[in-house]
């Protein structure tokens, strides 16, 4: 839909597969971003930065260009009022604010509107954050009017922590934690699910998806190299008996310590790389 013009035939069918997070929206006739925001970091009421997880762009050496000169122009406002942020425009006091999460929000909301899709959340960059005003991070007690509200300003926004994994497109392993951490308590404690801001049983189906994804991989290894040997030591890296329904026996112990990498050679790891890009 990017690179395909906004009024053809084959643009439109590729428009019509973009689930928006504001579907009510018109998609502007030139999209040179597709992304999504950080609504979890959020303040309701204030401007949420882009969630530096996945965005795509289209190539523009102009907006490079623009982008260096507000770097170096440096009208960063520090602080969390609702002046903050690039250009004091509030685009900031949230992780990245400064980076490359403030300042792509701020540049294509300011300096160059309406010239990007913002994807739905709980499909694009599943993150399987909790987006409601209950808890942190930026959580306020006294402002009790919002509290329980969507921090996307709306009423009955998606629950991410409840979205069906088949429905999603791909997954930002933030939350979650990543799938080589093991992470399998729920708790406030340091490495654990935060059940504050994720659900425990999502993210098991979340980091499932991963794991099974290296299974498959392991398999083809299997395949490529043929000897015993050589498929005795793949099997190694699914010795763990850690929430093996989860971690499918890449894990032996909670925390990252207990994950089994994948055991094989560079030679073995580059013969099954050609064979999957020649397939």
């Amino acid at each position: 839909a990017m690179l395909l013009p906004y009024d053809s035939v084959e643009g439109k069918r590729a428009r019509s597969r973009i689930e928006m997070e504001y579907p009510e929206r018109v998609m502007p006739e030139n999209i040179e971003a597709y992304l999504t925001r950080d609504y979890h970091q959020v303040i309701p009421g204030r401007k949420a930065a882009f969630q530096a997880g996945f965005i795509i762009l289209k190539p523009n050496p102009q907006v490079f260009t623009e982008y260096l000169n507000i770097i170096r122009e440096g009208n960063y406002v520090e602080g969390f009022s609702r002046q903050n942020g690039w250009g004091g425009k509030g685009y900031g006091g949230v992780v990245g604010s400064m980076a490359m999460q403030g300042l792509p929000a701020y540049y294509y909301d300011e300096i160059r509107p309406n010239t990007t899709v913002e994807l739905n959340g709980c499909r694009y960059n599943h993150m399987g954050a909790n987006i409601f005003y209950q808890d942190v991070p930026n959580f306020i007690k006294r402002y009790k009017d919002l509290h329980g509200k969507c921090r996307r300003n709306v009423e009955g926004c998606e629950d991410c922590r409840k979205t069906d994994v088949e429905l999603v497109k791909n997954i930002h392993f933030t939350n979650c934690r990543k799938p080589w951490n093991c992470a399998g308590k729920s708790s406030t404690a340091k490495g654990n699910i935060d059940p504050r801001t994720a659900n425990y049983d999502h993210c098991m189906k979340v980091v499932r998806k991963w794991h099974e994804v290296r299974s498959d991989l392991e398999e083809k290894i299997m395949n490529v190299t043929g000897g015993e040997a050589d498929r005795l030591k793949v099997l190694e890296g699914q010795s763990g008996g850690y929430n093996k329904d989860v971690f499918m026996g890449h894990c032996t112990e909670d925390g990252q310590d207990g994950y089994l990498p994948i055991v094989a050679s560079k030679e073995v790891m580059s013969r099954v790389a050609r064979e999957i890009w020649d397939a």
